[in-house]
């Protein structure tokens, strides 16, 4: 593929010497969620709408056609082809005594950053941080222990913009590697300037052998706009390419329902939401029962999870004419979150010389509750001063979380072992304080200051349950410490200065200082875990009230050129980790019962750093006679470190690179897109992490997709596609080695293999 010349986009800008104006609306039309190209606007680098090519730093942006256009059906396929975007999958684990690790998609993976180092919003909410008390995949490894931060359906979103790099300037905590935001369809988007308007869509994946529904419609009255969207899905595990290996079969369904209200009077807009979702799934572990041995269930292992989303929001914005300010908005919201395993797990009846010895029974439920209700201002003002354009942008972010857990036990093969309770149940106080300028120095530069200073408070309840189970391991020796309160107050400065040669080409830096605190699990963890290798000592995991915070300092230089010919953007990151946080680091003592003591600590530095490389375009520019052809390539690499051991970071991907030739007819009528991703083999492995022993290390793979659409009327439209159409048989790095099942010579890496050739048809009518 011919990659667009800077010079193409340089005189291309020159002759058209148009610059695409500034709007504030976000709306999606009708004939948008149908596949028609939107205006390319971002708001997540900088929290206010503008041109792509007017932003600095590098911004995923994925709109509803795209979504459907490529099958996505969960987290996992957003940003599928972005080689610096993934999202890391937690199979079952081999652990004979752990059949609840399969909790599915955990997060975001951004250059290599993951769990809560990256903050996730939907309409501006936080979202629940990544659990980690129950989980064994130690140090580097990742893994989340059943609950990961997949409380989602992607039909709702109208918007997801995922900015790659620090966001801690105008996000806070957890923002210091990426920051990514699902914003929800909204009445206009189904309304396409008429009075009512909706769609119904069906969708079958053979990937899984699910099928989804989507149903909603709009209406306006007046002044007023009202929706109602549901969506659907029913399935059953994801097929691997493992032979006779099956996966552990799986059977789930999820229900969403969406409702807004919105009135708009005098430059006013308020709007209400209500939002619910809620999933189960069905794991029978057959992976733990085959590898059952030394105390093991060798009957059967069965996991039952249930996560459900809800929340109440009330936004008001607010454009006053001839005002102090340009533009105010406010934001009120409560969300509670919830994920509960149920663990049935058993062994066979022994019989000897006639006489019935009863199996092991364990009976175990771990829960996982975050509530969140807070307030968000922002306002915005233009001005001049001389030759001096300023756009101010400041806001205030006040939120008050509650999380705890609870894990209830049942075991036949140790009656004592009743309250495994993970942390402290504790509250969480964030309050926020960002202000930003940037300053247009004549056609040209720019240099746009800014900061944020946060403080977070975290106070631990000792409940009685927590009591309990900390006075049970102090009568084994342990000397437990426990965290009264965490205080921090942390500023992070940002730093972007851009030149613009011509209307449509843009050369930027950025710095940017990004934080994450401690989670209030991470303050006050307890676990105990026996030795998975069939010893009876294992590892007791202790609280350690003296953590801090997490800080990093991220660097970007950039070049994006957007014009006729098509759009162009090479960008060099290198991002620099202090403090980092780890999990289950041994302490070199043990207790009275030969147990290692791990606790969580502040641990070192890393570097991760890379490039990327993304263009496309539009052949027509260079032969009229292609019109609607285009071809694109993305390819990115990141390596990171980990300086203090000398080693490399496990949570970076390897050197993915993703190129398409696609057609579309000028009416739109139909469309075929063809993409290859060529995903290089893992090179840089850390092997020292205790418990894992040597990471399985993915060959290289080459994937071919196929997708098209067709409109057989303006309003129905037919989308399908073949992915992995040579049946290439491949390992994921990001999720293969997040369990034991990823060890070198285990036969659970056959298990985790990557699906083979499968499909997807989705039929969608809008009225």
């Amino acid at each position: 593929m011919t990659a667009i010349s800077t010079l193409d986009l340089v005189v291309a800008a020159d002759e058209a010497k148009v610059q695409p104006e500034e709007t504030e609306s976000s709306e999606v039309s009708n004939d948008e969620v149908e596949g028609e190209s939107l205006p390319d606007m971002t708001v997540i680098a900088s929290r206010t709408s503008r041109p792509w090519i007017q932003s600095s730093g590098s911004v995923a942006t994925i709109r509803p056609n795209e979504l459907v256009r490529d099958g996505v059906q969960d987290l996992g396929g957003i940003g599928k082809y972005d080689p610096l975007i993934s999202a890391p999958f937690d199979y079952g684990s081999s652990d004979t005594l752990y059949g609840y690790g399969g909790s599915g998609y955990s997060g975001f993976n951004i250059r290599g950053a993951e769990g809560n180092r990256i903050s996730l919003e939907l309409d501006g909410i936080r979202q629940p941080p990544q659990y980690v008390s129950t989980s064994f995949d130690m140090g580097s490894a990742g893994g989340s222990g059943g609950a990961g931060r997949d409380y989602f359906d992607p039909s709702m979103f109208s918007l997801i913009e995922i900015l790659k790099g620090g966001g801690s300037s105008l996000y806070g905590s957890d923002a210091m590697g990426g920051v990514v935001t699902l914003k929800t369809l909204e009445a206009g988007d189904l309304l396409n300037d008429q009075k009512s308007g909706g769609l119904v869509r069906g969708q079958y994946f053979s990937v899984n052998d699910s099928y989804a529904g989507q149903l909603g419609g709009a209406v306006q009255a007046g002044d007023f706009r009202f929706m109602m969207l549901y969506s659907g899905r029913e399935g059953h595990e994801t097929e691997n390419h493992g032979g006779s290996l099956k996966p552990n079969p799986v059977d789930f369904t999820s229900h969403s329902w969406l409702g807004k209200m919105d009135y708009a009077v005098a430059g006013h807009r308020f709007q209400m939401a209500l939002e619910r979702y809620e999933r189960r799934t069905e794991i029978d572990t057959i992976s733990a029962v085959r590898q059952s041995m030394l105390g093991g269930f060798n009957e059967s292992v069965l996991n039952d999870q249930e996560m459900e989303r809800n929340r109440v929001s009330a936004r008001w914005e607010y454009e006053p004419a001839g005002g102090w300010v340009d533009q105010m908005e406010a934001l009120g919201y409560w969300q509670n979150s919830s994920n509960q395993d149920d663990n049935r797990s058993r062994s066979k009846d022994l019989v000897i010389g006639g006489v019935t010895i009863p199996g092991r029974r364990r009976e175990q439920t771990i829960d996982f509750d975050t509530e969140i209700y807070g307030v968000l201002l922002q306002s915005r003002k233009e001005l001049k001063t001389g030759d001096v354009e300023h756009q101010w942008l400041g806001g205030i972010d006040l939120s008050q979380e509650h999380s705890e857990s609870a894990f209830d036990r049942v075991d036949t093969g140790n009656v004592q072992d009743t309250n495994r309770t993970p942390f402290a149940p504790a509250d969480t106080l964030r309050l926020g304080m960002y202000l930003q300028d940037e300053l247009k120095l004549g056609r040209k530069w720019s240099v746009t200051p800014g900061f944020r200073a946060d403080f977070q408070r975290i106070t631990p309840e000792m409940s009685q349950d927590y009591r309990e189970r900390v006075a049970a391991l102090q009568q084994n020796g342990q000397a437990i410490e426990l965290s009264d309160e965490y205080d921090n107050l942390a500023i992070s400065p940002r730093l972007d200065i851009a030149y613009m040669p011509t209307a449509s080409t843009r050369v930027y830096g950025t710095y940017s200082r990004g934080i994450r605190n401690p989670t209030a699990e991470e303050l006050s963890m307890l676990f105990v875990h026996q030795d998975v290798s069939g010893g009876t000592a294992g590892t007791v995991s202790l609280p350690n009230p003296d953590l801090k915070e997490e800080t990093s300092h991220s660097l970007e230089l950039g070049f994006k050129g957007d014009g006729d010919p098509g759009r162009f953007q090479i960008a060099g990151f290198y991002t620099w980790y202090e403090d980092f946080i780890e999990n289950n680091v041994f302490t070199g003592e043990v207790d009275e019962d030969g147990r290692e003591i791990h606790t969580t600590v502040n641990r070192g530095k890393a570097t991760i750093y890379g490039l990327e490389v993304s263009g496309e375009a539009n052949v027509r520019h260079w032969i009229p006679a292609l019109d609607g052809f285009k071809v694109g390539l993305h390819s990115g690499i990141a390596i990171g470190r980990n300086e203090t051991d000398h080693t490399w970071l496990n949570s970076v991907e390897p050197w993915k690179s993703s190129a398409f030739l696609g057609y579309d007819h000028p009416d739109e009528k139909f469309g075929v897109r063809l993409t290859g991703t060529y995903v290089d083999r893992v090179r840089h492995v850390d092997d020292t992490i205790p418990e894992t022993g040597s990471l399985y290390r993915p060959e290289a793979y080459f994937v071919v997709d196929l997708g098209g659409y067709w409109k057989p009327t303006d309003t129905l439209t037919i989308n399908g596609g073949i992915n992995n159409l040579l049946d290439e048989k491949y390992w994921s790095w990001s999720s293969s080695r997040r369990s034991s099942s990823g060890s070198t010579g285990n036969f659970g890496n056959e298990r985790n293999t990557a699906p083979g050739t499968n499909f997807y048809l989705s039929i969608t009518q809008v009225f």
